[in-house]
Protein backbone atom coordinates (compact mmCIF):
# COMPACT_ATOMS: atom_id res chain seq x y z
CA UNK A 1 0.00 0.00 0.00
CA UNK A 2 2.85 2.36 0.69
CA UNK A 3 4.36 1.67 -2.59
CA UNK A 4 1.44 1.96 -4.38
CA UNK A 5 0.71 5.47 -2.71
CA UNK A 6 4.59 7.05 -2.93
CA UNK A 7 4.83 5.30 -6.66
CA UNK A 8 1.93 7.67 -7.40
CA UNK A 9 3.44 10.66 -6.34
CA UNK A 10 5.25 13.67 -8.57
CA UNK A 11 9.20 11.46 -8.24
CA UNK A 12 10.97 14.76 -7.97
CA UNK A 13 9.08 15.75 -4.86
CA UNK A 14 8.73 12.61 -3.15
CA UNK A 15 13.27 12.36 -3.76
CA UNK A 16 13.10 15.99 -2.31
CA UNK A 17 10.89 14.98 0.78
CA UNK A 18 13.19 11.11 1.04
CA UNK A 19 16.19 13.10 0.86
CA UNK A 20 15.42 16.05 3.21
CA UNK A 21 18.78 17.26 4.73
CA UNK A 22 17.68 16.96 8.85
CA UNK A 23 21.47 18.21 9.99
CA UNK A 24 21.33 20.77 12.64
CA UNK A 25 22.61 23.87 10.56
CA UNK A 26 23.72 26.39 13.62
CA UNK A 27 27.58 26.51 13.91
CA UNK A 28 27.21 25.89 17.36
CA UNK A 29 25.82 23.01 16.74
CA UNK A 30 26.38 20.03 19.61
CA UNK A 31 28.07 16.60 18.03
CA UNK A 32 26.77 14.46 20.75
CA UNK A 33 22.75 15.65 20.78
CA UNK A 34 23.01 15.44 17.01
CA UNK A 35 24.11 12.17 16.86
CA UNK A 36 22.02 10.37 19.36
CA UNK A 37 19.08 12.29 17.44
CA UNK A 38 20.46 10.74 13.94
CA UNK A 39 19.71 7.37 15.64
CA UNK A 40 16.27 8.01 17.30
CA UNK A 41 13.86 10.48 16.63
CA UNK A 42 15.31 11.54 13.39
CA UNK A 43 15.94 8.16 12.25
CA UNK A 44 13.86 6.94 9.21
CA UNK A 45 10.03 7.72 9.27
CA UNK A 46 7.56 8.55 6.22
CA UNK A 47 8.74 11.86 6.28
CA UNK A 48 4.83 12.59 5.35
CA UNK A 49 4.76 15.96 6.76
CA UNK A 50 7.78 17.34 4.48
CA UNK A 51 6.04 15.71 2.01
CA UNK A 52 2.20 17.28 2.93
CA UNK A 53 4.08 20.48 2.63
CA UNK A 54 5.48 19.99 -0.61
CA UNK A 55 2.36 18.63 -2.13
CA UNK A 56 0.90 22.03 -0.95
CA UNK A 57 3.61 24.67 -2.25
CA UNK A 58 3.23 22.66 -5.63
CA UNK A 59 -0.51 23.54 -5.50
CA UNK A 60 0.42 26.73 -4.70
CA UNK A 61 3.33 26.94 -7.84
CA UNK A 62 5.72 27.73 -5.21
CA UNK A 63 9.57 27.23 -6.07
CA UNK A 64 10.05 24.15 -3.74
CA UNK A 65 13.73 25.27 -2.98
CA UNK A 66 11.94 28.21 -1.36
CA UNK A 67 9.63 26.04 0.79
CA UNK A 68 12.17 23.36 1.98
CA UNK A 69 13.31 25.37 5.49
CA UNK A 70 9.43 25.18 6.43
CA UNK A 71 9.06 22.10 5.16
CA UNK A 72 12.78 20.67 7.25
CA UNK A 73 11.18 22.61 10.08
CA UNK A 74 8.01 20.30 10.22
CA UNK A 75 9.93 16.95 10.73
CA UNK A 76 12.80 18.57 13.20
CA UNK A 77 9.25 19.95 15.07
CA UNK A 78 7.83 16.37 15.17
CA UNK A 79 11.25 14.71 16.02
CA UNK A 80 10.88 16.86 18.58
CA UNK A 81 7.62 15.85 20.12
CA UNK A 82 8.81 12.08 19.30
CA UNK A 83 11.84 12.95 22.15
CA UNK A 84 9.60 14.35 24.47
CA UNK A 85 6.78 11.96 24.23
CA UNK A 86 9.45 9.15 24.24
CA UNK A 87 9.78 10.51 28.07
CA UNK A 88 6.36 10.95 29.23
CA UNK A 89 5.15 7.75 27.82
CA UNK A 90 8.22 5.34 28.89
CA UNK A 91 8.82 4.59 25.41
CA UNK A 92 11.23 1.55 24.72
CA UNK A 93 11.26 1.32 21.13
CA UNK A 94 10.79 4.06 18.45
CA UNK A 95 10.31 2.81 14.50
CA UNK A 96 11.74 -0.68 15.53
CA UNK A 97 14.75 0.59 17.22
CA UNK A 98 15.28 1.75 21.00
CA UNK A 99 13.93 5.33 21.95
CA UNK A 100 15.87 7.84 22.78
CA UNK A 101 15.41 7.81 26.28
CA UNK A 102 16.73 4.12 26.12
CA UNK A 103 19.81 5.42 24.66
CA UNK A 104 20.58 8.14 26.69
CA UNK A 105 18.27 9.44 29.40
CA UNK A 106 15.21 11.02 30.21
CA UNK A 107 16.69 14.02 30.73
CA UNK A 108 19.01 14.06 27.79
CA UNK A 109 15.85 13.16 25.40
CA UNK A 110 14.05 15.80 27.21
CA UNK A 111 17.12 17.98 26.30
CA UNK A 112 17.24 16.98 22.79
CA UNK A 113 13.65 17.77 22.35
CA UNK A 114 14.23 21.36 23.08
CA UNK A 115 17.50 21.64 21.06
CA UNK A 116 15.69 20.80 18.13
CA UNK A 117 12.79 23.43 18.76
CA UNK A 118 15.40 26.22 19.61
CA UNK A 119 16.92 25.18 16.33
CA UNK A 120 14.03 25.39 14.25
CA UNK A 121 13.45 28.89 15.48
CA UNK A 122 16.94 29.84 14.53
CA UNK A 123 16.61 28.20 10.95
CA UNK A 124 13.22 30.06 10.16
CA UNK A 125 14.53 33.47 11.49
CA UNK A 126 17.50 33.57 8.79
CA UNK A 127 14.22 33.22 6.11
CA UNK A 128 12.89 37.16 7.09
CA UNK A 129 9.43 35.37 7.08
CA UNK A 130 8.53 36.74 10.07
CA UNK A 131 4.90 35.67 9.80
CA UNK A 132 5.89 32.02 9.26
CA UNK A 133 7.87 32.01 11.94
CA UNK A 134 5.18 33.59 14.36
CA UNK A 135 3.04 30.90 13.28
CA UNK A 136 5.65 28.25 13.80
CA UNK A 137 6.02 29.62 17.43
CA UNK A 138 2.14 28.96 18.33
CA UNK A 139 2.77 25.40 17.00
CA UNK A 140 5.63 25.03 19.28
CA UNK A 141 3.11 26.44 22.13
CA UNK A 142 0.40 23.84 20.96
CA UNK A 143 2.93 21.04 21.39
CA UNK A 144 4.00 22.58 24.77
CA UNK A 145 0.00 22.68 26.34
CA UNK A 146 -0.73 19.93 25.15
CA UNK A 147 2.09 17.54 26.77
CA UNK A 148 0.93 19.63 29.85
CA UNK A 149 -2.84 18.61 29.43
CA UNK A 150 -1.98 14.94 28.77
CA UNK A 151 0.30 14.88 31.99
CA UNK A 152 -2.67 16.91 34.11
CA UNK A 153 -4.88 13.96 32.72
CA UNK A 154 -2.69 11.59 33.45
CA UNK A 155 -2.42 12.77 36.60
CA UNK A 156 -6.32 13.37 37.65
CA UNK A 157 -7.67 10.82 35.57
CA UNK A 158 -10.23 13.10 34.45
CA UNK A 159 -10.63 12.41 30.77
CA UNK A 160 -13.39 13.69 28.67
CA UNK A 161 -14.03 13.10 25.36
CA UNK A 162 -13.54 16.94 24.59
CA UNK A 163 -9.95 17.12 26.02
CA UNK A 164 -8.74 14.10 24.83
CA UNK A 165 -9.78 16.05 21.26
CA UNK A 166 -8.09 19.17 22.47
CA UNK A 167 -5.12 16.76 23.15
CA UNK A 168 -4.83 15.81 19.82
CA UNK A 169 -5.58 19.37 18.44
CA UNK A 170 -2.05 20.66 19.73
CA UNK A 171 -0.05 17.78 19.66
CA UNK A 172 -1.06 16.56 16.36
CA UNK A 173 -2.91 18.82 14.21
CA UNK A 174 -1.09 21.92 14.77
CA UNK A 175 1.99 20.42 13.11
CA UNK A 176 -0.15 19.28 10.17
CA UNK A 177 -1.66 22.37 9.74
CA UNK A 178 1.19 23.73 9.63
CA UNK A 179 2.49 21.83 6.65
CA UNK A 180 -0.87 22.93 4.95
CA UNK A 181 -1.13 26.80 5.91
CA UNK A 182 2.62 27.35 5.65
CA UNK A 183 2.76 27.43 2.00
CA UNK A 184 -0.46 29.03 0.87
CA UNK A 185 0.68 31.87 3.49
CA UNK A 186 4.42 31.90 1.99
CA UNK A 187 2.50 32.21 -1.41
CA UNK A 188 0.89 35.31 -0.28
CA UNK A 189 -2.79 33.77 -1.21
CA UNK A 190 -5.78 35.33 1.06
CA UNK A 191 -7.42 34.82 3.65
CA UNK A 192 -9.92 32.65 2.70
CA UNK A 193 -7.24 30.01 1.06
CA UNK A 194 -5.05 30.50 3.76
CA UNK A 195 -8.11 28.97 6.37
CA UNK A 196 -8.95 26.66 3.98
CA UNK A 197 -5.68 25.20 4.02
CA UNK A 198 -5.64 25.30 7.83
CA UNK A 199 -8.78 23.72 8.37
CA UNK A 200 -7.75 20.96 5.83
CA UNK A 201 -4.46 20.45 7.83
CA UNK A 202 -6.67 20.50 11.19
CA UNK A 203 -9.06 17.52 10.01
CA UNK A 204 -5.88 15.96 8.53
CA UNK A 205 -4.05 15.65 11.85
CA UNK A 206 -7.25 14.78 14.15
CA UNK A 207 -7.51 11.94 11.70
CA UNK A 208 -4.07 11.15 11.92
CA UNK A 209 -4.29 10.59 15.84
CA UNK A 210 -7.35 9.06 16.30
CA UNK A 211 -5.91 6.29 13.63
CA UNK A 212 -2.81 6.16 15.68
CA UNK A 213 -4.99 5.43 18.71
CA UNK A 214 -6.40 2.32 17.27
CA UNK A 215 -2.88 1.28 15.66
CA UNK A 216 -2.02 0.27 19.79
CA UNK A 217 -4.38 -2.55 19.30
CA UNK A 218 -3.52 -3.76 15.25
CA UNK A 219 -0.75 -5.84 16.43
CA UNK A 220 0.90 -4.50 13.33
CA UNK A 221 2.00 -1.21 15.00
CA UNK A 222 6.25 -0.47 15.63
CA UNK A 223 5.33 1.50 18.88
CA UNK A 224 5.34 -0.83 22.45
CA UNK A 225 2.10 -2.50 21.99
CA UNK A 226 -1.13 -1.24 24.44
CA UNK A 227 2.29 1.73 25.79
CA UNK A 228 -1.12 4.03 26.29
CA UNK A 229 -2.49 1.36 28.86
CA UNK A 230 0.43 0.69 30.44
CA UNK A 231 0.57 4.76 31.51
CA UNK A 232 -2.49 5.38 31.96
CA UNK A 233 -3.40 7.11 29.13
CA UNK A 234 -6.59 7.12 27.98
CA UNK A 235 -6.87 7.37 24.31
CA UNK A 236 -9.57 7.76 22.10
CA UNK A 237 -10.39 4.56 21.91
CA UNK A 238 -10.12 3.70 25.80
CA UNK A 239 -12.72 6.38 26.54
CA UNK A 240 -15.09 4.86 24.57
CA UNK A 241 -14.95 2.03 25.90
CA UNK A 242 -15.40 3.49 29.37
CA UNK A 243 -17.64 5.82 28.14
CA UNK A 244 -20.15 2.83 28.06
CA UNK A 245 -18.92 0.83 31.15
CA UNK A 246 -19.75 3.20 34.01
CA UNK A 247 -18.20 0.21 36.43
CA UNK A 248 -14.85 0.79 34.84
CA UNK A 249 -14.84 3.82 34.46
CA UNK A 250 -15.52 4.42 38.04
CA UNK A 251 -13.08 2.04 39.03
CA UNK A 252 -9.97 3.75 36.89
CA UNK A 253 -10.77 7.08 38.36
CA UNK A 254 -10.26 4.77 42.24
CA UNK A 255 -7.00 3.86 40.72
CA UNK A 256 -7.23 0.80 39.42
CA UNK A 257 -4.49 -0.04 36.36
CA UNK A 258 -6.01 0.29 33.09
CA UNK A 259 -4.15 -3.15 31.52
CA UNK A 260 -5.98 -5.41 34.08
CA UNK A 261 -9.48 -3.73 34.09
CA UNK A 262 -9.84 -4.21 30.50
CA UNK A 263 -7.85 -7.48 30.26
CA UNK A 264 -10.70 -9.37 29.56
CA UNK A 265 -13.23 -6.52 27.67
CA UNK A 266 -13.44 -6.80 23.54
CA UNK A 267 -11.90 -3.53 22.45
CA UNK A 268 -12.42 -4.48 18.72
CA UNK A 269 -15.94 -2.86 18.37
CA UNK A 270 -14.51 0.47 19.61
CA UNK A 271 -11.71 0.74 17.48
CA UNK A 272 -14.53 0.74 14.75
CA UNK A 273 -16.12 3.87 16.44
CA UNK A 274 -12.78 5.69 16.59
CA UNK A 275 -11.80 4.24 13.03
CA UNK A 276 -15.67 5.46 11.79
CA UNK A 277 -14.29 8.98 13.14
CA UNK A 278 -10.99 9.24 11.76
CA UNK A 279 -13.09 8.88 8.32
CA UNK A 280 -15.05 11.31 8.59
CA UNK A 281 -12.20 13.83 9.31
CA UNK A 282 -10.46 12.50 6.17
CA UNK A 283 -14.05 13.40 4.26
CA UNK A 284 -14.21 16.48 5.47
CA UNK A 285 -10.57 17.14 4.34
CA UNK A 286 -11.58 16.26 0.78
CA UNK A 287 -14.65 18.18 1.16
CA UNK A 288 -12.27 21.19 1.91
CA UNK A 289 -9.83 20.47 -1.33
CA UNK A 290 -13.36 20.66 -3.13
CA UNK A 291 -14.13 24.26 -1.54
CA UNK A 292 -10.60 25.26 -2.26
CA UNK A 293 -10.60 24.27 -5.94
CA UNK A 294 -13.25 26.65 -6.13
CA UNK A 295 -11.18 29.39 -4.68
CA UNK A 296 -8.39 28.50 -6.95
CA UNK A 297 -9.94 27.97 -10.48
CA UNK A 298 -10.63 31.22 -11.17
CA UNK A 299 -7.18 32.93 -9.75
CA UNK A 300 -3.85 30.95 -9.54
CA UNK A 301 -5.31 28.47 -11.99
CA UNK A 302 -7.19 30.64 -14.36
CA UNK A 303 -8.15 28.18 -17.58
CA UNK A 304 -5.88 25.65 -16.06
CA UNK A 305 -8.29 22.86 -14.83
CA UNK A 306 -6.12 19.78 -15.56
CA UNK A 307 -3.26 20.90 -13.93
CA UNK A 308 -5.56 22.16 -11.04
CA UNK A 309 -7.04 19.32 -10.87
CA UNK A 310 -3.54 17.43 -10.69
CA UNK A 311 -2.09 19.15 -8.34
CA UNK A 312 -5.06 18.62 -6.31
CA UNK A 313 -5.61 14.89 -6.77
CA UNK A 314 -1.79 14.77 -4.76
CA UNK A 315 -3.12 16.21 -2.14
CA UNK A 316 -6.11 13.20 -2.41
CA UNK A 317 -3.66 10.71 -2.30
CA UNK A 318 -2.76 11.63 0.90
CA UNK A 319 -6.01 11.69 2.79
CA UNK A 320 -6.61 8.02 0.78
CA UNK A 321 -3.47 6.70 2.34
CA UNK A 322 -4.10 8.29 5.72
CA UNK A 323 -6.99 6.43 5.75
CA UNK A 324 -5.52 2.72 5.03
CA UNK A 325 -2.64 3.38 7.56
CA UNK A 326 -1.61 0.43 9.63
CA UNK A 327 1.90 1.66 11.11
Amino acid sequence: MIKDFLDSLPPHILERSKNLDLKIRSVNAHSAIDEILVRTVLKGGKRLRPLLTYLTANLFKVDLDSITPFARATELVHAASLSHDDVIDNATMRRGSPSINILASNKKAVLAGDYLLSSVIVDLCSTNELNLVKEMSLVIKDLSEGEWLQLDLIGSRDYTRELIREVAMKKTSSVMSYCTVAPALYAKQNENVAKLCRDFGLHLGLAFQLIDDTLDYSGNSLKDQELDLKNGIVNAVVFELLSTRPDLMERFKKGEDLTGLLDSVDIKPFVEVISKEAQGHLEQALSLLQVLKGELSGSLYNNDSVGLDEALSYLELIVSYMGLRTH
